[in-house]
């Protein structure tokens, strides 16, 4: 538990965190960019455009690591920032069992109906047939996306971050060989691009598994770890804020692709996958931030230091906040070649990006302060409050504002959908934070002075 060492000051801690966190969503976001460009320029804009009508149900196994992912690790973090290891011991194995079993079902629940996936997300004749050939080839590896988050923040807590970095970008570099191999040289098409996928994020996740039975000392998984499960209970109830705001891509996604395809067609379709793939980068390094702020707000917590929770907060929504503003000055200059990246031979999709654009750059600054409070509500274990911040930004206040905004300015609306919700949600998330958060940092100040430790 180097990392989380009194002694070492918070910025540090935080760099500690960060680093190989942001390294590590890049890495997870290469499997998703170099399948889209491979795929967009060896097989097709169709292709692309059925790949990303298939994402709101890839996004379902990584949710659910999302969701056990952070609320176990915010769970783990305080039981041991409380000494009391065998407890956080317990509370891993748990889930470990929780990924393991969600893992099986989601893998034979997408080959036995993904016939009837396919119907749901509207995709017909070669659309459909492109999606199909994905989701048979990609089931038997969707235990490993279920698990790999998940235990890549685990090892994080061991004190073991960098060798999950390292993992994740040997997966990385596998799903580069393979999928050039399979789609580029081998010319095997969706089901090619399947099968790296799936064989790359298992080379990713099973070392680190390895890891945590052979080699940690605090995060490992113990006989016997089921004779209370609310362990289980507490970190889905805590993560499911998380679990709500990755998920989200599931329906939204569903919404969005549905709109677009009514009121621009396959072009902008393809349009569309193109901006998700161009903001993906910048949510994940988002989200990546604030989750490198969530164990040391919830281990100071535990410790009972009020000053150390809310100094982590500050560095965390400055440092999450200061990227977005970068990153949306670099979605603006560097657009154009990226959409030529993708689509080279779409110069509607491409006219259709330079609309798109300025608008998901704008959205950028006030979704990485809603993503702040949202996990620094999660850290402190108020999982409502940071509930309704995922529901508004994810869920309700953006679906309607989609269908408002499309019927009121057309196709022009879908664009200014995220970031006109984004803006609403702000006004939300400073008062939950200013209700919420700060009663829950008087309370830890309350209880270290009632119980001071030497």
């Amino acid at each position: 538990m180097v990392s989380l060492n009194k002694n070492v000051s918070l910025v540090r801690q935080f760099s500690n965190y960060a680093v190989p966190t942001v390294l590590a969503a890049w890495v997870y976001c290469m499997h998703s960019v170099i399948s889209g460009i491979f795929i967009g320029r060896h097989v097709g804009a169709d292709a692309l455009a059925a790949l990303n009508l298939l994402v709101p149900l890839l996004y379902l196994p990584y949710a659910f690591s999302v969701m056990i992912g952070v609320g176990g690790s915010t769970l783990v973090s305080r039981l041991l920032g409380e000494r009391r290891e065998r407890e956080a011991a317990e509370a891993f194995t748990q889930a470990l069992w929780l990924l393991g079993l969600c893992g099986v079902a989601f893998s034979l629940a997408i080959y036995f109906y993904a016939d009837t996936f396919v119907q749901w997300t509207g995709a017909r004749g070669e659309l459909a047939r492109l999606a199909k050939d994905f989701l048979h080839a990609y089931a038997p590896f969707v235990l490993f996306p279920t698990a790999c988050y998940a235990l890549e923040l685990f090892l994080r807590i061991e004190g073991a971050a960098k060798f999950g970095l390292v993992c994740l970008i040997a997966g990385g570099i596998a799903d580069v060989a393979l999928t050039w191999w399979m789609v580029s040289h081998m010319q095997w098409g969706m089901h090619g691009a399947a099968l790296a996928s799936g064989i790359s994020q298992a080379l990713a996740c099973i070392p680190m598994l390895a890891y945590h039975f052979v080699r940690a000392r605090h995060v490992r998984p113990v006989a016997r770890a089921f004779a209370r499960l609310d362990h289980a209970w507490r970190m889905a109830y805590n993560g499911v804020s998380e679990f709500l705001g990755e998920i989200a891509p599931s329906v939204t996604l569903f919404a969005f692709n549905h709109a677009v395809l009514r009121r621009l067609g396959d072009t902008g379709l393809v349009a569309f996958a193109v901006v998700e793939y161009m903001t993906m980068i910048a949510s994940v390094t988002m989200v990546a931030l604030v989750q490198s702020m969530q164990p040391i707000v919830s281990f100071q917590r535990g410790a009972g230091n009020a000053h150390a929770v809310s100094r982590a907060f500050s560095i965390g929504i400055m440092v999450t906040a200061g990227f977005a503003l970068v990153a949306a000055f670099a979605i603006l200059t560097l657009a154009q070649p990226l959409g030529a990246l993708f689509v080279p031979d779409s110069a509607a999709a491409q006219a259709l990006l330079r609309d798109a654009l300025p608008w998901c750059a704008l959205a950028f600054l006030p979704a990485a302060i809603n993503v702040a409070i949202s996990g620094y509500l999660t850290a402190i274990e108020a999982p409502l409050a940071s509930m309704i911040v995922a529901l508004l930004r994810s869920w309700m206040l953006l679906l309607a504002m989609l269908w408002l905004l499309t019927e009121w300015l057309g196709p022009n609306g879908i664009w200014m959908t995220v970031a006109i919700t984004e803006l609403a949600t702000l006004a939300v998330s400073i008062v939950l934070y200013r209700t919420r958060g700060r009663r829950i940092d008087m309370a830890v100040t309350f209880t270290a002075q009632a119980n001071p430790r030497g």
